[in-house]
Protein backbone atom coordinates (compact mmCIF):
# COMPACT_ATOMS: atom_id res chain seq x y z
CA UNK A 1 0.00 0.00 0.00
CA UNK A 2 2.80 2.24 0.53
CA UNK A 3 3.95 2.10 -3.17
CA UNK A 4 0.69 2.99 -4.13
CA UNK A 5 0.80 6.41 -1.55
CA UNK A 6 4.19 7.15 -3.20
CA UNK A 7 3.23 6.36 -6.75
CA UNK A 8 0.39 8.66 -5.84
CA UNK A 9 2.64 11.89 -4.40
CA UNK A 10 5.16 11.36 -7.41
CA UNK A 11 2.22 11.87 -10.42
CA UNK A 12 0.79 14.61 -8.31
CA UNK A 13 4.27 16.53 -8.12
CA UNK A 14 4.83 15.88 -11.23
CA UNK A 15 1.93 17.78 -13.02
CA UNK A 16 2.31 20.38 -10.43
CA UNK A 17 5.67 20.92 -12.18
CA UNK A 18 3.98 20.69 -15.71
CA UNK A 19 1.33 22.90 -14.46
CA UNK A 20 3.84 25.52 -13.48
CA UNK A 21 6.18 25.15 -16.21
CA UNK A 22 2.67 25.76 -18.78
CA UNK A 23 2.31 28.60 -16.78
CA UNK A 24 5.69 30.43 -17.30
CA UNK A 25 5.58 29.65 -20.94
CA UNK A 26 8.02 27.14 -20.74
CA UNK A 27 6.18 24.95 -23.50
CA UNK A 28 9.04 23.72 -25.18
CA UNK A 29 11.21 22.55 -22.15
CA UNK A 30 8.07 20.43 -20.78
CA UNK A 31 8.43 19.10 -23.86
CA UNK A 32 11.57 17.56 -23.33
CA UNK A 33 10.87 16.84 -20.03
CA UNK A 34 7.57 15.14 -19.95
CA UNK A 35 6.72 13.90 -22.74
CA UNK A 36 7.40 10.57 -23.86
CA UNK A 37 9.71 10.16 -27.16
CA UNK A 38 6.76 8.21 -28.25
CA UNK A 39 3.88 10.18 -27.26
CA UNK A 40 0.46 10.46 -29.42
CA UNK A 41 -0.80 14.20 -29.29
CA UNK A 42 -4.27 14.94 -30.66
CA UNK A 43 -5.30 18.30 -30.89
CA UNK A 44 -9.72 18.34 -31.20
CA UNK A 45 -9.86 14.65 -32.00
CA UNK A 46 -7.58 14.94 -34.57
CA UNK A 47 -3.37 13.57 -34.52
CA UNK A 48 -1.33 16.56 -34.11
CA UNK A 49 2.09 14.41 -33.38
CA UNK A 50 3.27 10.96 -33.12
CA UNK A 51 6.77 11.65 -31.07
CA UNK A 52 7.98 14.62 -28.51
CA UNK A 53 10.46 15.53 -31.40
CA UNK A 54 7.47 16.17 -33.78
CA UNK A 55 5.56 17.66 -30.97
CA UNK A 56 8.41 20.07 -29.96
CA UNK A 57 9.00 20.86 -33.52
CA UNK A 58 6.28 22.21 -34.48
CA UNK A 59 5.26 24.14 -31.37
CA UNK A 60 8.66 25.60 -31.55
CA UNK A 61 7.27 28.35 -34.57
CA UNK A 62 3.97 28.64 -32.61
CA UNK A 63 6.12 29.63 -28.97
CA UNK A 64 8.67 31.90 -31.20
CA UNK A 65 5.82 33.78 -32.12
CA UNK A 66 4.42 34.79 -29.09
CA UNK A 67 5.22 38.07 -27.38
CA UNK A 68 3.43 37.88 -23.96
CA UNK A 69 1.22 35.36 -22.08
CA UNK A 70 -0.90 34.75 -19.42
CA UNK A 71 -1.56 31.32 -18.24
CA UNK A 72 -3.73 30.64 -15.84
CA UNK A 73 -5.30 27.06 -14.66
CA UNK A 74 -9.08 26.41 -13.81
CA UNK A 75 -9.05 23.32 -13.05
CA UNK A 76 -7.32 19.79 -12.47
CA UNK A 77 -8.21 16.20 -11.72
CA UNK A 78 -6.60 13.66 -11.42
CA UNK A 79 -7.66 9.87 -11.46
CA UNK A 80 -5.45 7.30 -11.41
CA UNK A 81 -2.64 7.77 -14.32
CA UNK A 82 -4.84 9.96 -15.88
CA UNK A 83 -4.82 14.04 -15.50
CA UNK A 84 -6.91 16.66 -16.75
CA UNK A 85 -5.87 19.92 -16.89
CA UNK A 86 -7.98 22.92 -17.99
CA UNK A 87 -6.31 26.50 -18.64
CA UNK A 88 -7.38 29.84 -19.74
CA UNK A 89 -4.96 31.17 -22.24
CA UNK A 90 -4.24 34.48 -23.19
CA UNK A 91 -1.49 35.50 -25.58
CA UNK A 92 -0.68 38.06 -27.52
CA UNK A 93 1.25 37.44 -30.65
CA UNK A 94 4.38 39.07 -32.22
CA UNK A 95 1.73 40.72 -34.40
CA UNK A 96 0.04 42.60 -31.46
CA UNK A 97 -2.65 39.91 -32.21
CA UNK A 98 -4.58 39.21 -28.98
CA UNK A 99 -5.39 35.05 -28.48
CA UNK A 100 -7.50 33.84 -25.53
CA UNK A 101 -9.04 30.31 -25.01
CA UNK A 102 -9.71 27.70 -22.94
CA UNK A 103 -8.05 24.52 -23.46
CA UNK A 104 -8.59 20.94 -21.48
CA UNK A 105 -5.62 19.01 -21.70
CA UNK A 106 -6.22 14.69 -20.84
CA UNK A 107 -2.72 13.46 -20.11
CA UNK A 108 -2.12 9.59 -19.74
CA UNK A 109 1.04 9.02 -17.46
CA UNK A 110 3.33 6.03 -17.29
CA UNK A 111 7.20 6.10 -15.67
CA UNK A 112 6.84 9.88 -15.39
CA UNK A 113 5.73 10.93 -18.64
CA UNK A 114 3.33 11.42 -20.75
CA UNK A 115 2.73 8.60 -23.14
CA UNK A 116 -0.83 10.54 -24.32
CA UNK A 117 -2.28 13.57 -24.03
CA UNK A 118 -5.71 15.22 -25.92
CA UNK A 119 -6.26 18.99 -26.66
CA UNK A 120 -9.32 20.07 -26.13
CA UNK A 121 -10.88 23.72 -27.04
CA UNK A 122 -13.79 24.13 -24.77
Amino acid sequence: MGHCILRFCIVHKLIDDFIAMNQAGLVLELCEKYYAEDVIMLNNGKVFAKSMRESYDKQKGFVSSIKEFTVELVSKTIDGNVAELTFNYKMMNSDSTLNEFTGKHIQTWKNDKIIKEEYVSV
